[in-house]
């Protein structure tokens, strides 16, 4: 970084959406939650505002760092993150099953689930990857293939514990790759390659097909593995436009994961429509900033950083949502910063810290020494390949300077 004076406040509009979602979330969890939560009704939602706090501590000192500390983080995380990856999987070492998978470190009062960090490290590895890719104007599919395979890898053992959050994952590195410049033929062919990588995945494990059968008709197993996207069903069809009112609901009572995966048919049915709709706005507009941060950003690597992790919140929200709705095939994917868990609700909260940080530091031009860029032409040819609209955008750009 050249100068610190070029430093800038963060986005307040992010820093605003991303705590009314989490105070949103906390609110949800306690709603969802008190019914089963025994003596203690508070139980969950107390755990998951201790969860929130540490990760909007981790936040705020994530959002402070400056870009280059985030490039001499990243194969420390990527290589804890592999290793993670494997030690759950196994026996004996740590690991907890549920739903058909192994996702989580059992570490008594807490569960940790590895998948959560490797996203990070994922998006902050590919980031790297793609403005190296350019500075040395490299277009051969063949010069990224080691990262792409490593990236396979980490892919592949999410497959094994979570294939939600694989394909959340995969998603987005497929837009990373998108704003980065690799060729349409190039990105066809990675596609592809996906495609047949997840239809393979499912036909390794017999739960998978199960939940396809049970998407096309979760009504032939009502009290089986229909149970639990019927009684989804059930709750957002009895929301209706405005809801039964909040803690009004009746579904939650037999929803097994009314706080955690399924906690928007909870909302749909207590808000309805209305309150359903007021969320995915919600996710909208984190979206908007989070892109419009991407699209100020002078740095290309600010850049694909902040793409990378818009991607990755909003891609698990969509697909959440889908799930809930059986728009798709049932996955354990979180909503983000919603749901039940501390270590998604302490990543995303991370994540939006990275966001903030890029805010900070749109202004920011990184040396070719400390990150790959050659910077004599000013840094404009290495933005990543947004809109024209989107590049000229922005409360502190004024006009285009094209």
């Amino acid at each position: 970084m050249r100068k610190q004076d070029k430093l800038v406040a963060p986005d307040a509009y992010l820093v605003g959406i991303t705590l009314a979602l989490t105070v949103i979330g906390v609110l949800l969890v306690f709603d969802s939650s008190y019914a089963m939560a025994g003596k203690d009704v508070l139980y969950f939602a107390k755990r998951q505002l201790i969860f929130a706090v540490i990760g909007l501590i981790g936040m705020g000192l994530v959002s402070n760092l400056p870009l280059i500390a985030y490039k001499k983080l990243t194969n420390g995380l990527l290589g804890l993150s592999f290793i993670l990856l494997v030690a759950v999987l196994i026996p004996g070492i740590g690991g907890h099953a549920a739903n058909g998978s192994v996702r989580w470190f059992d570490l008594g009062p807490i569960k940790f689930q590895p998948s959560e960090l490797a996203k990070i490290a994922v998006v902050l590895y590919l980031s790297a990857i793609l403005v190296k890719r350019r500075v040395a104007k490299t277009h051969s599919l063949v010069d990224i293939a080691y990262p792409l395979a490593f990236i396979g890898v980490i892919l592949a053992l999410i497959v094994k514990e979570d294939l939600g959050t694989a394909i959340a994952l995969a998603g987005t590195v497929f837009v990373m790759l998108f704003i980065g410049g690799i060729a349409k033929y190039q990105l066809v062919t990675i596609f592809i390659a996906g495609i047949v990588a997840g239809v393979g995945s499912i036909f390794l494990e017999s739960y998978r097909i199960g939940r396809i059968l049970i998407w096309l008709n979760p009504w032939r197993d009502l009290y089986g593995n229909g149970y639990q996207i019927a009684h989804s069903l059930i709750a957002l069809g009895t929301g209706g436009i405005r809801g039964l009112g909040l803690c009004e609901g009746r579904e939650k009572l037999y929803l097994p994961a009314a706080h955690t995966d399924y906690i928007f048919a909870t909302l749909g049915e207590e808000l309805g429509l209305i309150g359903a709709v007021a969320l995915l706005i919600a996710f909208l507009f984190f979206t908007w900033r989070g892109f419009d941060i991407a699209g100020r950003s002078k740095s290309t690597y600010a850049n694909f950083l902040a793409v990378g992790v818009t991607s990755m919140i909003t891609l698990q929200a969509l697909i959440n949502v889908a799930v809930v709705s059986n728009s798709i095939p049932s996955t354990g994917v979180p909503l983000p910063f919603i749901s039940y868990g501390g270590s998604s609700i302490v990543i995303m909260l991370m994540g939006a810290g990275i966001l903030l940080s890029v805010s900070r530091q749109v202004n920011v031009v990184l040396e070719e020494r400390d990150l790959y860029e050659d910077s004599s032409d000013g840094g404009r040819h290495r933005r990543a390949h947004l809109s024209r609209n989107k590049r000229g955008s922005g409360p502190s750009r004024g006009r285009s300077r094209r």
